[in-house]
């Protein structure tokens, strides 16, 4: 309003420089966001770029790849999505841990909605993009305030890492993975000594939360640690996330393949697990060509063909149709809560 701006204009120097850098910040922001964007942009063109090589490398072409998979037994893609509906309903442990350690009183219902919308679209359309702008939509009306959805993703994140932490360290210490020399040769320290790292990050969240029982206090913050039992059901919902969604690609690659000695369940398992640490890293949605290069560059050459049809129908059955899915499912709670949502009784209070 012009009166506003005249007023503005007339504030003491002190007052006047505050608010020039309060006008500074959305062009900060802005200029933040248009560069991260840009390097999603570079970094998954990059993927596609040395996608294609591989591809030139190994001589494979559409035509080969839509002949694999229709070679694909049709009782291993129903052993995937069987295997994948039983991901998604261990995917509502992750919400559930989050709301038990927030104290909330959220019906059960509600909790796999959050989930199963959650990280389908997370899984297509990115962790930030997707699955949290969702999530927030649907646990705002819910009844969580802002700080406590935050404490919510928190909860999400430690757990999604305690699992990847968990099975990559039992992997590199006793499970028979074959990686690539040049896979080997890269790594800071030996395979085995990785996962022993891992594998004492984890033992020392686990301790933690079985001896410190005050909150740790930052910032002006009161954080406390998710008591033991709940932090022992973090490893095992994460863990059984990352070995079922391996499983899907897993069981989808042809018998001859898997009989491989270079292709074990444990190999895949540790390919599945590198991609997601690169695409949680980088934001990516959905991963575009991650999960494909990472695997194709651990698998033996003379498999390249199958592989790739797996990763098509891995993608399909694992990603693309659980999200549209859930797209349906949000759709219809917008639609049939006419945009204000039912909130849960929300009577312990949260903590964060």
């Amino acid at each position: 309003m012009p009166e506003e701006a005249e007023s503005s204009r007339t504030l003491p120097g002190p007052a006047q420089d505050k608010l020039s850098q309060w006008d500074d910040i959305p062009i900060v922001k802005r200029t933040a966001d248009i560069a991260k964007y840009t390097l999603l942009v570079v970094v998954a063109l990059f993927t596609l770029f040395i996608l294609r090589k591989k591809f030139k490398a190994l001589g494979i072409t559409w035509e080969g790849v839509s002949e694999a998979i229709g070679n694909v037994s049709p009782w291993s893609i129903l052993l995937a999505v069987g295997i994948t509906l039983a991901n998604f309903a261990l995917l509502t442990g992750y919400d559930l841990i989050a709301v038990r350690y927030l104290r909330k009183q959220l019906p059960m219902r509600q909790v796999m909605m959050g989930a199963i919308i959650g990280y389908a679209l997370s899984n297509v359309l990115g962790w930030l993009i997707g699955g949290n702008a969702v999530r927030y939509r649907l646990y705002s009306r819910w009844g969580f305030s802002l700080v406590e959805f935050i404490a919510f993703i928190s909860i999400l994140s430690v757990t999604f890492w305690l699992g990847l932490f968990l099975l990559a360290g039992v992997a590199f210490v006793a499970l028979p993975i074959n990686l690539p020399p040049r896979f080997e040769e890269e790594l800071p320290v030996s395979p085995q000594s990785l996962g022993w790292i891992l594998l004492m990050l984890v033992a020392a969240y686990l301790l933690a939360t079985a001896l410190v029982r005050k909150p740790i206090r930052w910032k002006g913050n009161q954080l406390y640690l998710p008591p033991f039992r709940l932090s022992l059901m973090q490893l095992l919902v994460s863990a059984g996330d990352f070995a079922l969604a391996s499983a899907v690609l897993y069981v989808l690659l042809p018998s001859g393949v898997r009989g491989l000695e270079e292709v074990n369940f444990w190999t895949i398992l540790v390919a599945y697990l590198a991609a997601m640490i690169v695409v949680v890293s980088v934001h990516i949605p959905g991963g575009i060509g991650i999960l494909e290069v990472i695997v194709l560059y651990m698998m033996p050459d003379s498999a390249g063909l199958q592989v790739t049809a797996a990763l098509i129908l891995f993608r399909i059955i694992y990603y693309f149709i659980p999200a549209i899915i859930a797209m349906l499912m949000f759709l219809a709670i917008e639609f049939s809560s006419g945009g204000r949502g039912d909130k849960a009784s929300m009577n312990a209070p949260a903590r964060h």
